[in-house]
């Protein structure tokens, strides 16, 4: 088929046609969208001079006079321009957020944290090495440890008892009215060692009971306090994890009387292991149970400062 061109009288653009029958038509540019009547332009050429159309001709009109496509390619230029326009930006602002919002620490806070956190692990070494014995038993925390040299006195107001007790070392007390019973802690500089005394009228109703009993009998049986004594190693299991006596009791006499000790292992919080002077007093009025206890690596140290304690304890 021939080639049928025409031309936009308003713009001067160039149209092909892929058929005579649009000729008459009236239609709208493509390009400046104005209305015109499709005109055939000049004598139709042959197909020896027939040349490829130039930059400005339209490949293709079929829909060139739909006006309802002409108003949706409107549409669809005016929003393209717009999109096309705004991506570039938007994707810039969307990389320019996403590095703003990258989580960097600045380097001061890193370094402080680091120094913090270590501060923190030499801090918590320091404290088990120094206290003793969990981790190290008989180590640094022996080797540190203050003997008792001089000893005071502990004579309270109120109370039931009294005895001398370590220098420098920290003194709680309590009871002794009230119905409440004596009381006394004494704890060394370093929280490592604690004596402890305490009075119980349950063992002192069956040492009474038994101190009756005894007086006339003909054939030497034990003295009460050793029953007390048996009776509290049951009590002091229940309190104490773990807990074991060494060899048997000692039996002697005090300024209280009659007195009962054994020597007990049990465990610190830590999980490590502790060593103890467990002694039983029972006079006819009150009986006494006192506890002196340390790491495992202290007691052979601490046992003259025990024992000073145990000598010197008397009734009030």
């Amino acid at each position: 088929m021939p080639e049928v061109t025409a031309t936009c009288p308003h713009c001067q653009k160039r149209v092909k046609l892929k058929s005579e029958k649009m000729l008459g038509k009236k239609i709208n540019c493509r390009n400046c969208e104005s209305p015109f009547v499709l005109k055939a332009d000049g004598p139709k050429k042959s197909k020896t001079s027939r040349k490829k159309p130039s930059a400005d001709f339209e490949s293709d009109f079929d829909d060139a006079y739909d006006s309802s496509q002409i108003r949706a390619r409107r549409l669809r230029k005016r929003k393209g321009g717009s999109s096309t326009k705004s991506k570039p930006e938007e994707s810039s602002s969307k990389k320019k957020s996403s590095k703003d919002g990258d989580p960097k620490l600045p380097l001061p806070l890193l370094i402080g944290g680091s120094v913090l956190g270590m501060c923190l692990m030499v801090g918590l070494a320091y404290f088990i090495f120094s206290k003793g014995s969990a981790l190290n038993p008989g180590g640094a925390a022996n080797d540190k440890a203050v003997v008792p040299a001089k000893f005071v006195k502990f004579e309270p107001e109120v109370g039931d008892f009294g005895c001398e007790y370590p220098e420098g070392w920290t003194e709680k007390s309590g009871g002794g009215q009230g119905g409440v019973q004596s009381w006394a802690k004494f704890i060394s500089p370093d929280e490592s060692t604690t004596i402890s005394v305490r009075g119980n009228m349950t063992g002192s109703a069956l040492g009474g009971a038994g101190l009756a009993m005894s007086q006339g009998a003909e054939d030497e049986i034990e003295p009460p306090v050793v029953d007390i004594h048996r009776l509290m190693e049951q009590k002091f299991s229940d309190d104490y994890p773990n807990y074991e006596e060494i060899g048997n009791f000692q039996l002697f006499k005090s300024k209280m009387g009659d007195t009962c000790s054994s020597i007990f292992t049990t465990k610190s919080f830590l999980g490590g292991k502790q060593k103890g002077l467990r002694v039983t007093f029972l006079t006819g009025r009150v009986q006494f149970n006192l506890i002196c206890l340390c790491d495992e690596g202290l007691f052979d140290k601490m046992r003259p400062a025990f024992d000073q304690v145990v000598k010197t304890i008397h009734e009030k």
